[in-house]
């Protein structure tokens, strides 16, 4: 089969959310009926080169038919979608809120009330600079689990509500995310993609944070975040494996 062709076959498949096997069929079926068009082409005296011409403007342009495939698998695909989006956005903003924006509103508070220190970070009292060495490394942690352990091993020492803010918190917070990211964009399919853009958002949370004086820098934070990330992750493709295993074939002949 020409190159063009498959090109182009490769342009309209790749618009479709859909299983492996779905494509595959789309692929087959697609690819049989530019041949019977191309072949006729030709029957009719035409060049191979331009009877692919022909049988390709023939078909039809590549979004019409993906959308009309799209709409024969999943005829709500595109409600779907604008839902997610707006779930997606309205995550998005309740985790900035929580974990930046919401500080900062409470450290102009406490400046307007003649507090100037923010109360989430230590600074020493003969400190003359809150970017000194020593002061960042006591508002730092990059030993793996030591926080975490604090907490888990002193229900005696800290509230319970704390414990489950600082441990649970952290693994719920971005349990949505790894839910959303494959969901929405189909290059996040792949489990290290999915890692690798949760570890990114949870280091530029915790950094600026720690810069903006808006809390701690804590490597277990980064760690429950990302395995938070990771359970949604699992999550959604063990909901979007049976649902491909229960579900009867959808394809249609629409081309």
């Amino acid at each position: 089969m020409d190159k063009e062709i498959e090109a182009y076959i490769e342009q309209i498949v790749s618009r479709i959310n859909c299983s492996k096997e779905e494509r595959v069929e789309m692929i087959d079926e697609i690819r049989d009926h530019l041949s019977l068009l191309k072949y006729d082409f030709v029957a009719q005296g035409l060049s191979e080169a331009e009877a692919t011409v022909k049988a390709l403007k023939q078909f039809g342009d590549q979004k019409q038919i993906s959308n009309g495939l799209q709409e024969s698998l999943f005829p709500y695909y595109k409600w779907f979608k604008i839902g997610t989006w707006v779930m997606f956005s309205f995550y998005a903003a309740v985790v900035l809120y929580k974990l930046l924006i919401e500080r900062i509103i409470n450290i102009i508070a406490d400046h307007l009330n003649g507090f100037p220190i923010s109360r989430y970070v230590f600074l020493p009292p003969d400190s003359e600079s809150y970017f000194h060495l020593e002061v960042l490394q006591l508002n730092a942690n990059i030993i793996p689990f030591k926080n975490t352990l604090t907490y888990i091993t002193g229900l005696d020492k800290f509230n319970l509500d704390v414990i489950i803010h600082n441990t649970l918190g952290n693994i719920l917070i971005f349990l949505p995310l790894g839910v959303f990211l494959p969901l929405l964009f189909k290059k996040c399919r792949p489990f290290t993609k999915v890692l690798l853009i949760s570890v990114i958002i949870s280091i530029f949370i915790e950094c600026s944070q720690l810069i903006f004086m808006l809390g701690q820098f804590d490597i277990d934070d980064i760690i429950l975040n990302v395995s938070g990330s990771l359970v949604g992750f699992l999550l959604f493709k063990s909901f979007k494996s049976i649902g491909e295993f229960s579900k009867k074939p959808s394809f249609k002949k629409v081309v």
